[in-house]
């Protein structure tokens, strides 16, 4: 601007021009650059969140499967304490009856002696199928062990737990289960309790439990509920 203004005539003029293109020419290739930059920086952005993202579901895929048992679906111990923990505080919340459920293939050993694993895993897959047919939606089905499940009945008072089950084991009497061409029966005995307000699991279970073993003792195929003596205890 200096030169610009002392100037005399257009050729003094010429050498301040020739910058002012040249700069020009530079402002412009930066700019150029710069916002190419800054496309392959948004790029670069999208291509992170699109990552991101995927990572995301694939952990919670992966969470979801630490969560169930590979072999039947069904919870297994880990998401039976997460279960657990959400619907005794929401029994405690509302105020309502939380029943939990323990139940044990009838049988099951004999079954695997006499016509190999294979059959009893599918054994276990005919029992947890007819189980989620059975149970309403907000019911909770887990694989604690073995053939020994776990059942979460919800704002379920201690007779009508019993009913359900009940209603599980005559199910199975009309679904037959077959072996190597042969129908089979498969029965389960189950011991039913309530549960206490703010009572720690393996209490509930260790007290179906038993319940469970004394169906075994008198008969199988049976639902004994634990003794209110034990819950009181």
């Amino acid at each position: 601007a200096h030169t610009i203004a002392e100037a005399n005539d257009i050729t003094s003029l010429q050498g301040v021009i020739a910058d002012v293109i040249s700069t020009t020419r530079e402002m412009r290739a930066t700019t150029e650059r710069s916002r190419a930059e800054v496309d392959s920086m948004r790029d670069r952005v999208r291509a992170a969140e699109a990552e991101i993202e995927r990572l995301q579901i694939e952990l919670e895929q992966t969470s979801e499967k630490m969560r169930h048992d590979p072999l039947t679906g069904a919870l297994n111990r880990k998401g039976l304490e997460e279960s657990y923990a959400k619907e005794v505080s929401r029994a405690t919340r509302r105020g309502t009856k939380l029943c939990l459920a323990v139940l044990d293939i009838d049988n099951f050993k004999r079954l695997n002696d006499t016509y190999g694993h294979n059959t009893g895993d599918e054994a276990l897959l005919h029992l947890v199928g007819t189980v989620r047919d059975c149970l309403r939606p907000h019911d909770t089905l887990s694989r604690y062990g073995g053939e020994e499940f776990v059942i979460l009945l919800p704002e379920t008072e201690i007779d009508d737990a019993v009913i359900v089950l009940q209603r599980l084991q005559r199910e199975l009497t009309k679904r037959y289960f077959l072996a190597n061409n042969e129908k089979l029966l498969i029965t389960f005995s189950a011991g039913v309790t309530v549960v206490g307000q703010e009572e720690v699991q393996s209490s509930a279970i260790e007290r179906a439990d038993v319940a469970m073993y004394q169906a075994k003792a008198t008969g199988k195929n049976r639902v004994v509920i634990a003794p209110l003596t034990s819950l009181a205890a």
